[in-house]
């Protein structure tokens, strides 16, 4: 018999009790991986009697900009290039909504009085040596003015903001560009950054004429534009709240997930070089009720909705595949649920979705594809709600080098949640009568609790103790324990074995922490350790709860030590680093550049031994 793992919490509606489930050895039939065509047909009639109920005119609406720098032309043919790109956008996602069960959606496109594309031109302040990359948001603050004196309200809006930063030379044939190429935003309002150049069009994904691109080498004009008018596709994507995600095994059949690496495999099977880009079912179901897909929407669209998630049982089923079960409510009807399967070390463009569809009385059921062994990974439940709006919880768990998910962190979370909830408060005592009930019976649910409780058994006060007090016969001693010469930290207080939040307990990786220090970026710590330590161990990521991205540096006495990679959430790195000698010691957290804030670093056990 399976053990399985049930949740238990206080929720918006209901206080939940936990219960202890059992699965039978006699085998149930296999969770599907999506929902079929008769639980899609559920999900458009939910989105449509939410409008039919109190409905409104959709604000959503996509407004293309072109932006060219001061010293330069636009593009040749750029508004007619504008409007072909972008009706091939719109019937890119019209044709794999349909596909998915959800027909009659349309790109809600701000249009002129003749009813064509409208493409508001917009000359930038400065000149094209002036702009690059990272520039995203600077011309963003030169378009704003323009979209307002129009009468668009730039908040509300998706932009589809095209740069004319591409440098193409067509005696050469050789192109090159210094452009933003990204985007972000929710179902209310984003932003789409592109490049763009003369050769951008539709009309010329077959044409074979060779390329030399900056990036991507010798290609064709024809495979230039599958790449950015992917990218278009792609980054619109995000603009309309998309994350990254793959293709399963059972998808590939349909070719690239355009959210993974589609935005480079778009219109690819015209040139016959392979089976082009499609949307996967989990974001089909997230755009669904977007309002820049339809012509009417609820009037709850403003709304921020809660999901309470009662019963919520997460184990392994054969093979080595995650699976989530669990009853939903909300103030805002939920369509669909969303699950995220996402492995540690390829940011989240390998994540494998699953989706499901609630029935009347809330209930779903999924199942992951299973992951690589061997690595740490992330699973996010989403919620869709006809508003237009999703929720997002997620677990951290591991997969065992025999392929074989550990839920340990999940247990940990749903099972122990009263535990987790006395040691916040401060209360070790009450934390472990708490544990003596919930696991009563279970010695794995108890190892797991009590790994954790011993943490904070005995625990000194932070940041007190004078470094030159150490007696030279304590070979090891917790770094948030010393008082360090100076702290600086880009959010809030300095904080040590804590965090400054109301959850306050350190947290990454899906496991908690009594030692460590508080270190949103840009953070400084300089501990004066005199050179009589050997190494200084532990571990380091992003607070539990966070997105940002961040990149943790040690330093002895100025010189660069150790340096992590680039750092987001959920997974984090650990340092072993030779200190000997080194008088002053520096933790230093930087921005990891991705712009989205959140970048809540904590160091985790940081150790100094001899």
């Amino acid at each position: 018999m399976n053990r399985v793992l049930t949740a238990a919490s206080t929720c918006l509606f209901a206080t939940v009790a936990i219960v202890t489930v059992a699965i039978a050895d006699n085998p149930a039939p296999p969770t599907p991986m999506q929902a079929d065509a008769g639980e899609i047909a559920i999900a458009n009639r939910r989105i449509e009697t939410a409008v039919q109920s109190a409905g409104i005119d959709s604000p959503g609406e996509v407004v293309v900009v072109y932006f060219t720098p001061r010293d330069r032309e636009p593009a040749a043919n750029h508004v007619e290039r504008m409007r072909r790109i972008v009706d091939a956008t719109d019937q890119f996602y019209t044709q794999e909504l349909e596909r998915h069960g959800f027909p009659g959606r349309r790109l809600n496109v701000h249009r002129d009085e003749a009813g064509l594309v409208a493409v508001i031109d917009v000359v930038g302040k400065d000149a094209d040596k002036d702009y690059d990359k990272p520039d995203g948001q600077k011309i963003r603050r030169e378009v704003v003015p323009v979209l307002r004196a129009k009468g668009i309200d730039p908040e509300a809006s998706v932009i589809l903001l095209f740069c004319n930063l591409m440098d193409y030379d067509p005696v050469a044939s050789t192109i090159s560009h210094h452009s933003p190429y990204y985007g972000g935003g929710t179902h209310l309002s984003g932003t789409a950054w592109q490049c763009d150049s003369e050769i951008l069009d539709p009309l010329r994904l077959t044409d074979l004429t060779p390329l030399r691109d900056g990036q991507y080498g010798r290609i064709t004009i024809g495979r230039h534009n599958s790449i950015f008018l992917g990218g278009v596709i792609h980054e619109l994507g995000h603009a309309l709240s998309l994350p990254h995600c793959r293709e399963r095994p059972d998808e590939a059949v349909r070719g690239t997930a355009l959210m993974g690496s589609g935005n480079q495999t778009y219109g690819q099977q015209l040139r016959n070089e392979g089976l082009g880009s499609f949307l996967t079912q989990a974001h089909a179901l997230r755009l669904a009720a977007h309002p820049a897909f339809n012509g009417r929407v609820t009037d709850s669209l403003y709304d921020k909705p809660q999901a309470d998630w009662s019963n919520l049982v997460i184990d392994v089923t054969e093979p080595n595949a995650v699976r989530v079960r669990g009853e939903l409510t909300s103030d805002i009807p939920i369509h669909g649920v969303v699950a995220y399967f996402d492995p540690a070390g390829g940011s989240d463009y390998d994540a494998m979705t699953a989706t499901a569809v609630p029935d009347d009385m809330g209930r779903f059921a999924l199942r992951g594809e299973p992951l690589k062994a061997g690595v740490s990974a992330e699973m996010r439940l989403v919620t869709c709600h006809v508003n237009g709006a999703t929720t997002t919880r997620k677990f951290a768990f591991r997969v065992d080098e025999s392929g074989r998910p550990d839920l340990t962190a999940i247990r940990l979370d749903l099972e122990l949640a009263p535990m987790l909830d006395a040691l916040r408060a401060g209360d070790v005592s009450a934390a472990r009568q708490s544990l003596d009930k919930l696991a009563s019976g279970d010695q794995e649910l108890t190892d797991i609790g009590r790994r954790v409780l011993d943490r904070f058994a005995e625990n000194s006060e932070p940041a007190t103790v004078d470094p030159a007090m150490i007696s030279p016969a304590v070979r090891t001693f917790d770094l948030s324990s010393l008082r360090p010469t100076s702290a600086k930290v880009g959010w809030r207080r300095p904080t040590y074995d804590a965090v400054p939040a109301d959850d306050r307990l350190l947290s990454i990786e899906g496991d908690y922490f009594a030692r460590g220090i508080y270190a949103h970026a840009p953070a400084t710590h300089e501990y004066p350790i005199g050179g009589g330590w050997r190494r200084l161990t532990g571990r380091c990521g992003i607070q539990a709860g966070n997105d940002g991205t961040v990149q943790f540096e040690i330093l002895g006495d100025g010189k660069s030590l150790w340096k992590s990679r680039r750092i987001s959430a959920g997974v984090g790195d650990r340092f072993d680093v030779d200190v000997s000698n080194v008088k002053t010691l520096t933790l230093q957290v930087n921005d990891g550049g991705d712009g989205n804030g959140g970048d809540w670093g904590v160091w985790i056990e940081p150790t100094l031994s001899r």
